[in-house]
């Protein structure tokens, strides 16, 4: 699941004195906080965690301004001459590394299987749950710090440069335009990978396709799997001295209906629906509508008081 950081605003009496550009690139949400995708939010949370707040909150204003002179998304590589104080524009660049052949060609067995997945993508669009789906795989689709390497004429080593998170405004701006431009980052056309599923789909059995087991992780807490339930009933419930020693974090998985996942495929391979994909289509139906309960109930209770 894609985790939502709002991205930080410049701080009042912030001085941002740059070179005017004329007919320089604006993001196309310059007139609101955040673009409109999960995907874009998540590029601009990379750059937020990359930057110091000052550094990021200025790159974002120099993204509304266009203080971009011009840019350039080819592949991996992003890059950009961005206008700031000096008398020459800077020129950044920002290289996003390749997911493994392996990976991408697992993703397209698992996304065949997945009816959600086909309908989305053919619909042009990139379901928030893909990323989920790869880090399952042992990657990720959306950058994350050790996937981009940054390079930036100012100089600049304290962390990400202003200029980096104008450039990364810009890509997020550009992925929110054309969603498939993510999978060209990381070095797959959002063309060939609905090839793949297509060819996944032709001559197999599609619920028959796997779908990657979850594996939850604790921190400090072996990886290995335990005994067999019938193997350990008499000492189930006690808990053993290593209990006082895992550090138990409550923070959300890194993937999207990890209890389906961790059951892993269905076991009803004669049906023609995948069975994991519907499920989790109930689960997020479901959620929605309690949610959606709960705040009208907070309303309600509001009005009364």
């Amino acid at each position: 699941m894609f985790e939502h950081v709002p991205p930080r605003r410049p701080r009042t009496g912030m001085t941002i004195h740059p070179r005017k550009v004329r007919g320089g690139l604006r993001i196309s949400w310059a007139g609101i906080s955040e673009p409109t995708t999960t995907v874009a939010r998540r590029l601009l949370a990379l750059a937020c965690s990359m930057a110091s707040p000052e550094d990021y909150a200025e790159g974002l204003e120099y993204a509304r301004r266009g203080q971009t002179m011009n840019a350039e998304v080819s592949g991996v590589l992003a890059s950009a001459r961005i206008m700031g104080r000096a008398e020459r524009a800077y020129t950044t660049t920002l290289q996003f590394a390749g997911i493994p052949e392996e990976i991408w060609k697992a993703a397209a067995e698992t996304m065949a299987g997945e009816a959600i997945y086909t309908a989305s993508l053919l619909a042009g669009d990139v379901p928030d749950r893909v990323d989920s789906l790869f880090v399952a795989l042992g990657s990720s689709l959306v950058p994350r710090p050790e996937d981009v390497k940054l390079s930036c004429t100012c100089g600049h080593t304290a962390g990400w440069c202003k200029h980096a998170c104008t450039l990364v405004a810009i890509v997020a701006d550009k992925v929110d335009e054309r969603p498939f431009l993510l999978f060209e980052l990381r070095s797959q056309r959002g063309e060939a990978l609905l090839d793949a599923i297509r060819a996944q789909g032709s001559g197999s059995d599609l619920t028959a396709l796997a779908t990657p087991v979850y594996e939850a992780h604790v921190p400090d807490a072996p990886s290995a799997r335990g005994l067999p339930l019938a193997e350990c009933l008499e000492h189930y419930w006690d808990a053993g001295p290593e209990l006082a020693s895992i550090a138990t974090p409550i923070e959300p998985p890194t993937v999207s209906h990890p209890l389906l996942r961790r059951l892993g495929p269905s076991p009803f391979g004669e049906w023609r629906f995948p069975l994991v994909g519907l499920l989790a289509t109930c689960y997020d139906v479901i959620g929605t509508a309690n949610l959606d309960r709960e705040e009208e109930g907070s309303e309600d209770e509001g009005a009364s008081g």
